[in-house]
């Protein structure tokens, strides 16, 4: 009875695992059958996303977080000349149309550089905030204290132990 207990909070304190071979091999069946119905659209995101991949080649964090933000700042740029593409027709040479103009590389890289920005900024200034409100709370509690002293007396700031002031 008590192994059988211990089994189930080892397996309860296991974690889950996310997706798993099944979504994936599913994917790409999918993709291998719409593949020759979106092949423009393929091409296009295979080289859109380049700063994605190589984010992901590069980035060493197990959670892959820098990957994460660089590719969501990526595909939004790359959205609109994906939407573009569906808008005019799937095929080649509009593609190709996409891929030439100097605005697709502009925004598409742009917003790449974006989420990377995003990547170096936000813990910077996060520990900054944190430093401001720890000091904010530091002086508050100074000026509490003075109080304390000039209602209670100084025997209130002591840092002798309790046991020696009584």
């Amino acid at each position: 009875m008590a192994k059988e207990k211990a089994a189930d909070k080892k397996q309860a304190a296991a974690p889950k695992k996310k997706g798993g071979k099944g979504g994936f091999l599913l994917t790409m069946i999918f993709l291998g059958f719409a593949a020759p119905f979106i092949f423009p659209t393929l091409i296009l995101m295979g080289i859109g996303l380049l700063p994605t991949l190589v984010a992901l080649f590069i980035d060493t964090d197990r959670e892959h977080s820098t990957t994460a933000a660089i590719g969501a700042m990526n595909c939004a740029g790359l959205s609109p000349f994906l939407i573009d593409l569906w808008v005019k027709g799937q095929n080649m040479s509009n593609m190709f149309a996409i891929l030439r103009d100097t605005n697709t590389w502009l925004v598409t890289l742009g917003a790449a550089f974006i989420g990377q920005l995003i990547v170096f900024a936000i813990p910077q200034t996060m520990v900054i905030i944190t430093i401001a409100r720890l000091e904010l709370r530091v002086r508050t509690l100074k000026s509490n204290l003075e109080q304390l002293k000039t209602t209670w007396g100084p025997d209130v700031a002591s840092n002798k132990a309790l046991e020696k002031i009584r």
